[in-house]
């Protein structure tokens, strides 16, 4: 009886610890005000969180600068198969808009050497609507609540959320044409 409720204890223990660590790292508490969570309902009305990052030449992107054009942020990585199923519809709706529509392609990899690998299937990717962030400490990624790969943003030209998308899609068909011509009309 005694050995099952220490392992009992253990067990709770062990549990604690886990929750504590997954808290840690993923919880919702920010340190200044540039990190705050934000809630799919705030961005909708009030605005998508304003951030300031490096691409992956180390080039700032000011996502406020980005006001008047639609903005895609969408998270991603190297090693998840649906991130890269998308990519070259993703590419060819950027390509379409010249310039209209901006890709803010935030990556959760764990190495800066692993995307560097990927953009050479994807050369695409480094043209000039396009930046690519490496989210080295996730910190994008806990702001905006990126609960699975890939998730989408699309903000509207008021920088307020339009549209959230968990999963991939086929982002170059006439459906999203026209969904991106009425947000750039807009």
């Amino acid at each position: 009886m005694k050995l099952h409720v220490k392992a009992l204890i253990i067990v709770l223990v062990v549990a604690v610890i886990l929750v504590a660590g997954y808290n840690a790292l993923f919880g919702k508490k920010s340190t200044s005000a540039n990190s705050t969570v934000a809630s799919v309902a705030a961005m909708e009305t009030e605005g998508v969180p304003s951030f300031v990052t490096k691409d992956l030449d180390g080039n700032e992107v000011d996502f406020k600068a980005l006001t008047g054009k639609v903005v895609i942020l969408n998270f991603w990585a190297s090693w998840c198969t649906p991130c890269i199923e998308e990519v070259p519809s993703l590419i060819k709706l950027v390509k379409e808009f010249k310039g209209d529509v901006q890709l803010i392609a935030i990556s959760g990899d764990s190495s800066r050497e692993d995307i560097d690998v990927f953009l050479k299937s994807f050369p695409e990717l480094k043209t000039e609507n396009i930046k690519i962030v490496y989210d080295e400490d996730r910190s994008l990624m806990k702001r905006f609540e990126v609960a699975r790969l890939p998730e989408s943003l699309v903000v509207g030209k008021d920088q307020k959320l339009v549209k959230k998308i968990v999963g991939t899609i086929d982002w170059y068909n006439k459906d999203s044409i026209d969904y991106m011509k009425a947000l750039i009309a807009k």
